[in-house]
């Protein structure tokens, strides 16, 4: 505990000599990254740590004004954040075998706003609150006359990370699976269990296994068949980074992640869903085939550039039985297979004034490769039976707001198909525009 003490005392007065010098209240979370460089160098060890953030903490709170603020004495990190998106979306879809294109004008919003915390011995906990209910959205259209809009809970989860190696997170929980929008909407927060494993190798190399049972639908068990079975996905995947070339000091700057995988339902029904594109239904001919990747090439035109390579594909080896008997479409085509290729240029994070970024990508989606209801939603507004490409482009007005513009246009694969829940469109075209503050 002497050293400890000494540390902490230590950090007590860089602290306060960097508030004074910036005029900025420093608050006890803002060692974090100090305490891990004196773990790292070996100067102390995860206990002591764990030991300083705790008396950091309890410092804080005492030197709080008047006592106002309140924290657990478990607690080693709490950290507030939250988004406000605005949008203007201009939209068109044809349904198939239709004569009339529809088009819409929406004026649209977001509000997002998380809890994180670290608590002592590896423990953590966190929340999220977000406008709409939709698990692959949470806009908002304005509507209905200056009316109030409701909150919902986005993420409520747990975490367990006993050390460098092994993650376990309960609840329902940001996605932790490698992946892109083909497969999964960004939006989505999975509910159940994900056991995350990460092996270390030489130099920056890492080798992951990550498994998720995701409960999908809570069934009444009184039904007999599989009606009355609670809905799971099942999905794993291992995912392998290897570090590559160096910089002008000599870091390893180039990266190539490989992320193969598999997900599986058993077999029981959806309902009650209402996301983009829902098929309240059947789980079954699901047995998907994943493999998603990237390759990113740092300092491509100088400092604090960037060009990524990446893509993903699902491949359904039910795709048969998925299509025939599931969708009703005996004399359809089975068309198991989704993939997807895009290149983006960056210059920056996205975290400074000035950063930009550019993206493109082409996409193929079968209609027996992909679940309907996790795939993007924004894609030709979630339908499986299309193709075509995204465009979307970043740029940071200031460190803490950017502006998005964002397009779609899809077309469909098979013409004279008609599945009305979930291959319903001919074409689409979206066209986003966003301006995002964080805080």
């Amino acid at each position: 505990m002497f050293l400890v003490s000494r540390i902490s005392r230590s950090l007590a007065v860089v602290a306060g000599g960097w508030a004074l010098l910036t005029g900025v209240p420093l608050v006890a979370q803002d060692s974090g990254p100090l305490i891990d460089l004196l773990v790292r160098k070996g100067i102390i060890n995860d206990q002591e740590a764990e030991d300083l953030r705790t008396e950091l903490v309890r410092e804080f709170v005492a030197n709080t004004s008047a006592g106002k603020l309140n924290l657990s004495s478990s607690l080693t990190e709490f950290k507030l954040s939250g988004d406000i998106r605005l949008r203007h979306q201009v939209e068109t879809q044809a349904p198939q075998n239709g004569t009339i294109t529809n088009e819409r004008t929406r004026e649209r919003f977001r509000f997002r706003f998380n809890g994180d915390a670290m608590l002592q011995k590896g423990w953590g906990a966190g929340f999220a609150l977000e406008t709409a209910s939709a698990a692959d959205s949470g806009n908002q259209t304005f509507q209905d006359g200056n009316n109030d809009y409701n909150l919902y809970l986005a993420r409520a989860y747990l975490s367990w990370q006993p050390n460098l190696h092994w993650l376990v997170v309960a609840g329902k929980q940001r996605n932790l699976l490698y992946t892109t929008d083909l497969v999964w909407d960004a939006d989505i927060n999975p509910q159940g269990v994900t056991e995350v494993y990460r092996h270390l190798l030489s130099g920056k190399d890492t080798f992951e296994v990550r498994a998720a049972q995701i409960l999908m639908d809570d069934r009444a068990e009184t039904v007999p068949g599989p009606n009355g079975r609670d809905a799971w996905l099942f999905a794993q995947q291992a995912v392998y980074t290897k570090w590559f070339g160096r910089d002008e000091i000599g870091n390893q700057s180039n990266n190539l992640i490989v992320a193969p995988g598999l997900m599986l339902y058993n077999q029981s029904t959806l309902d009650g869903l209402d996301n983009e594109t829902p098929f309240n239904g059947s789980t079954r001919g699901l047995g998907l085939l994943t493999f998603a990747g990237e390759v990113n090439w740092a300092h491509i035109r100088g400092n604090g550039t960037q060009l990524k390579l990446y893509w993903d594909s699902s491949y359904n080896l039910e795709a048969e039985r998925r299509v025939r008997r599931v969708y009703g479409l005996p004399a359809a085509n089975k068309d198991a297979l989704a993939w997807l290729v895009g290149v983006g240029y960056a210059f920056g994070q996205g975290k400074i004034q000035g950063d930009y970024s550019l993206r493109v990508d082409y996409r193929h989606i079968g209609l027996g490769a992909v679940d309907p209801n996790l795939n993007d939603s924004d894609f030709g507004f979630g339908n499986l039976n299309q193709e075509g490409f995204k465009i979307s482009g970043s740029y940071n007005v200031t460190d803490f707001a950017n502006l998005n513009l964002t397009y779609f246009h899809t077309t469909d694969i098979r013409e004279t198909l008609i599945q009305p829940a979930v291959a319903r469109n001919d074409h689409s075209q979206i066209l986003q525009a966003d301006l995002v503050v964080k805080f």
